[in-house]
């Protein structure tokens, strides 16, 4: 009769036990790095992003004829973003010498680099020109997630008040206080805090390496796991101790590429005059026009934050760079090593459900440009094989 009794209290106790090392393992893989705290914004709350994101405009560069523009268009109708595309010149020799000059046999700036920098102070001044306070600028061979406009901008734009020393209204300056930032890296290649020829990731960075900066780390649910970020950009967050669907926004160190970039318009204006003026400084051995603005930045000429993983990437393909060099087929170190990735996950490096693979464009068909705003973008549901299951 003891034994019998005494049986119920023993299964009750093992019970007990089982649902204690349960929560107790749960609790641990759910707990973020004590040094990172990480912010849990609401997601969904798009009301203070419009069709320009919340900042003055959208602003894209792109070439005369460029055959990237077709898809950019039609992926901001989808999205039901409003993008601006000033008209660009054609490009003479003599407008590349000009840039050169005086020291034209010595530069080592390529034709294509040229061509793409003028191409950004067009648009600079255009948007000056707009008297807007503050805007995104594109290159035409991006792409972004469908969840661009619904859940990942809302959530960067808190990220991103959350860092300024000013408060202010959100409907009014979404992004915080233009004197708060200068430029916002929300379209890169990569911030890897140093020059990627020095390492990349574990072994080469440390969670000291993000505490020693300005930041804030925040919950993402459209976030890609590690293992099919970029590889470069999952060795990094996994050596930074960033957990799994975080994003981090940090004060940039190591910029790299200006696929999206926002600025003000006293950045605007000093990207002109001085720090990436329309002429070559051969002293100063800057040979791109993203080089020049990744110096302003490390140096702390102008505040910059970038956001990683970014939200927008450039698709792979022929861009405008390398429409115009003798080896269009070379790629920079990091979208080779993404290559594999991207052939195998047909989505652009770091992008979860985004436009590259070809679903998602309406192609002047209405009735699927009505279906892909209210059932893709509008409900966030990827719609691709077999993740429409």
């Amino acid at each position: 009769m003891l034994a019998s009794r005494a049986r119920p209290s023993l299964y009750a106790l093992i019970a007990i036990g089982v649902v204690a090392i349960f929560f107790y393992l749960h609790a641990g893989t759910s707990r973020s790095n004590p040094k990172f705290p990480i912010a849990n914004y609401p997601s969904g709350d798009s009301t203070t992003t419009n069709a320009t994101l919340g900042f003055g405009g959208l602003w894209a560069v792109s070439g005369p004829g460029s055959p990237r523009r077709d898809h950019l268009e039609q992926a901001a109708q989808v999205t039901g973003l409003e993008l601006t595309i000033p008209a660009q010149p054609i490009w003479s020799e003599e407008d590349v010498d000009n840039f050169k000059w005086p020291n034209k046999s010595e530069s080592e700036v390529t034709t294509g680099t040229v061509k793409a920098w003028l191409s950004h102070h067009v648009v600079l001044r255009e948007f000056l020109k707009s008297g807007q306070e503050t805007a995104l600028i594109f290159e035409d061979d991006i792409d972004w997630d469908i969840r661009l406009k619904s859940i990942q901008v809302p959530l960067a734009q808190r990220a991103a008040r959350s860092l300024g020393t000013k408060a202010v209204d959100p409907s009014l300056y979404p992004w915080g206080s233009p004197k708060d930032w200068d430029l916002l890296y929300l379209g890169h290649c990569g911030d890897y805090l140093n020059m990627i020829q020095k390492g990349i990731g574990v072994g080469h960075h440390h969670p000291g390496d993000l505490e020693r900066l300005k930041h804030v780390l925040y919950e993402d649910p459209t976030m890609l796991n590690h293992t099919d970020l970029h590889p470069f950009t999952s060795s990094f967050l996994t050596a930074l101790t960033v957990p799994e669907r975080t994003r981090v926004l940090h004060h940039s160190v190591w910029p790299l590429c200006t696929f999206g970039y926002a600025i003000t318009r006293a950045t605007a204006q000093r990207l002109l005059k001085d720090l990436a003026p329309p002429k070559e400084d051969i002293h100063k051995h800057i040979t791109a026009y993203d080089a020049a603005i990744l110096t302003a930045c490390r140096d702390n000429h102008i505040l910059c934050y970038t956001l990683q993983p970014e939200l927008f990437h450039h698709m792979e393909g022929e861009s405008l760079i390398a429409g115009e060099e003798a080896n269009p087929v070379h790629r920079p170190p990091v979208d080779e090593a993404g290559l594999e990735q991207v052939k195998w996950r047909k989505e652009t490096s770091n992008i979860g459900c985004g436009f590259w693979s070809g679903e998602f464009y309406p192609e002047g068909d209405q009735k699927r440009l009505a279906y892909l705003q209210k059932e893709v973008v509008g409900k966030g549901k990827c719609l691709k094989p077999p993740r429409h299951l």
